[in-house]
């Protein structure tokens, strides 16, 4: 028996080494299970904290005054910004201080947004044409009138007409008289404004022939042409068509070009009148066409009229 044990004893050692191993692993395995497990509820970790640091001392205003004997600094004023004044929109309008002259205007009732007006600066002698909102001169149109045009100018109501505005024309001292008098000279008279339309030649029914000193005439004479008969946007299914044409004086400029009382005027050289800007884009062309195409309505039928320029 001892010489079995003896012969077979590193069988024991063998078993010895294999529990030992086994409890090293073990061992390993608990250490490494703790250090991957969460911590528990209400224990936390290690966290590093920043060492404080002590706030700088600060000097006290009224101290250092008593000390040295300096009167302690006054604060600064707050600094308001002015207001500009509010405009008076019932105040009565004066007379604008602009160098502007009203040339004329086309005035719609029940949409005032449509109306338009020609202004000439006179010093420049260019005109435009403007309507509500629009700024000349730095000043906003806020109203356009027949005989008119009222602007906010400097926060004041100020207004347009056939008067240039800017006080009054600078006084030019006189050239000395010669020693033999001259015969005087006429001076030139200013374009007629009135029998606009005198040259249309009417060759049929909705043919016609117009000199281009009329268009001309009647295009520097707006004032008269917007008295001579009303002019409204025309709808139709809250659409707009054109402009209606009633109130028309019988010598007017309208009459002799064929345009009655109901007209709706749709299209001119193609271009349709459902919107102020077309309104002012065909005005700007008129002056260089050689021919001028319109549409009208009349009782519900379309009647188209042309104008041969010469």
């Amino acid at each position: 028996m001892e010489l079995l044990f003896k012969r077979h004893f590193w069988i024991v050692h063998l078993l010895f080494l294999f529990g030992v191993m086994f409890l090293v692993s073990r061992t390993v395995n608990a250490f490494i299970e703790v250090s991957l497990l969460p911590l528990p509820t209400g224990q936390a970790r290690t966290v590093a904290v920043a060492p404080r640091v002590e706030p700088l001392a600060q000097l006290n205003v009224d101290t250092v005054a008593r000390v040295t004997g300096l009167p302690v600094p006054k604060p600064e004023p707050e600094v308001v910004e002015p207001t500009e004044p509010s405009v008076d929109l019932n105040s009565a309008p004066v007379h604008t201080t602009l160098r502007l002259k009203l040339l004329g205007t086309l005035v719609s009732d029940a949409f005032p947004e449509w109306s338009v007006a020609s202004i000439q600066d006179v010093v420049t002698l260019k005109t435009n044409t403007y309507m509500i909102g629009d700024r000349v001169q730095g000043a906003e149109i806020v109203e356009i009138e027949r005989l008119r045009v009222i602007i906010i100018n400097n926060n004041r109501r100020e207004f347009i007409d056939a008067t240039p505005g800017g006080g009054e024309a600078i006084a030019v001292a006189p050239p000395p008289s010669p020693v033999i008098a001259a015969a005087p000279v006429r001076a030139e008279a200013p374009p007629d404004s009135k029998g606009l339309g005198a040259g249309v030649k009417q060759l049929s029914d909705n043919d016609y022939e117009i000199p281009r000193a009329e268009i001309d005439k009647t295009l520097s004479n707006l004032n008269d042409v917007a008295m001579q008969a009303r002019i409204v946007p025309a709808f139709k299914d809250g659409v707009a068509q054109g402009f209606k044409l009633f109130s028309i004086r019988p010598d007017s400029i309208y009459t002799k070009i064929g345009i009655q009382n109901g007209d709706v005027i749709k299209r001119i050289n193609g271009y349709d009148l459902n919107s102020p800007e077309k309104a002012l884009e065909i005005y700007s062309k008129l002056k260089e066409a050689s021919r001028i195409d319109i549409e009208v309505e009349r009782n519900g039928s379309t009647v188209r009229k042309t104008y041969n320029v010469r």
